[in-house]
C-alpha cells in the first residue's frame, strides 16, 4: 500500500538523527489507526507495508551507520520472520548472518547485554557509551543493595 507507506514513513521518528529508541509508545495501535484513517486495506496488505516500512527504514539506518560492512549480524525476534529478512536482504549490499552461526542464540542477545552490565556494575566499570547516551561521562550504572 503505497500511500500507507508514504502516510508512515512522514513520522518524525524516521527523520531523527541516531541514536534513537522507540517502542509501543509512539508506535502503537492508535498510530496504526490514525495513518489508515479513509485507506481501505486488508489486514494482510496491512502487515506487508509494515514489514516493508520496518526493513526500508533499518536498511536506511544501516547503510548510513555502516557503509562498508561486509555482513550484519541479526539477533532478536525478527531474525525468526523470514518475510522480515528477505526483506532486509533485499535492501541491503551485503549479507545477514544470524547470531546463532556465532553460537550466541539470537533470543538470548538482550538478556547477554543485561548480564554484561551487571558484570560491569559488580565490578565498578561503567556501562555506558556517553556518546549514546548524552550522559556526561562515563558511569556506573545500577546499584546492588545486600540483603
Amino acid at each position: 500500500l503505497p500511500e500507507l507507506l508514504q502516510r508512515l514513513r512522514e513520522d518524525p521518528y524516521f527523520g531523527a538523527a541516531p541514536p534513537k529508541s522507540t517502542g509501543i509508545d509512539h508506535f502503537s495501535a492508535q498510530w496504526l489507526a490514525q495513518r489508515l484513517a479513509g485507506i481501505e486495506a486488508s489486514p494482510e496488505d496491512v502487515q506487508a507495508t509494515l514489514v516493508a516500512l520496518t526493513a526500508e527504514t533499518v536498511a536506511e539506518a544501516l547503510r548510513a551507520a555502516l557503509p562498508t560492512a561486509r555482513r550484519l549480524l541479526v539477533c532478536g525476534g525478527g531474525v525468526h520472520n523470514p518475510v522480515l529478512m528477505k526483506a532486509l536482504e533485499e535492501r541491503l549490499p551485503c549479507p545477514l548472518q544470524s547470531t546463532a552461526a556465532l553460537g550466541l542464540d539470537p533470543d538470548w542477545v538482550e538478556a547477554t547485554a543485561f548480564a554484561w552490565l551487571a558484570r560491569r556494575t559488580l565490578q565498578g566499570l561503567p556501562g555506558n557509551l556517553p556518546a549514546v547516551t548524552g550522559a556526561a561521562g562515563p558511569r556506573v550504572l545500577g546499584a546492588v543493595y545486600p540483603a
